[in-house]
């Protein structure tokens, strides 16, 4: 079987981060600590990614998890995800993250349906479970996420029919 580790764990970061980032309406960093501080979830989750991105202010991870930590306890699906991922790629706990991507999926979210698939895969976090992975991934694979059909392909060497 291929493996593809972590690596495959972090990709589309950026573009949901990108993506997130548009939705916000704040005309300025300030604005949108005011509405983070009112529990606005969009915008916890934006303050979150400026942090951990470093836009606007200094790169700061204990801010990005607290923003995205309050995003994604008020359900927000984007914040579970960007949480999930901060939480593996600075090496905190990939058990708790992979708990923030299952919340994420469960919401039908398609790249966290993928990275479920992987994180089941490759037993980040969690035991490896083969059967749980291909189900996660399949999920994912019905949205179109043509990233997972090829995790699928090249993991568990499964024919395009089986998907």
């Amino acid at each position: 079987m291929v493996r593809l580790g972590r690596k495959a764990l972090m990709t589309g970061v950026v573009m949901l981060l990108l993506a997130s980032a548009l939705h916000a309406a704040e005309p300025d960093l300030e604005t949108l600590r005011q509405h983070a501080e009112r529990g606005d979830a969009w915008a916890q989750l934006n303050l979150g990614a400026a942090y951990d991105n470093g836009m606007g202010v200094e790169r700061d991870l204990n801010q990005a998890l607290h923003w995205y930590q309050m995003a994604a306890e008020l359900g927000l699906a984007e914040a579970q995800y960007n949480l999930a991922h901060l939480l593996v790629s600075e090496e905190l706990s990939s058990a708790v993250a992979a708990e923030w991507m299952r919340k994420a999926a469960e919401q039908g979210m398609a790249d966290a349906q993928y990275l479920m698939g992987v994180i089941y895969a490759e037993g980040i976090g969690l035991e490896v479970d083969d059967v749980r992975a291909v189900e996660w991934l399949k999920r994912a694979i019905a949205q179109g996420h043509e990233e997972a059909a090829r995790f699928l392909r090249e993991t568990y060497a499964l024919p395009l029919e089986a998907q």
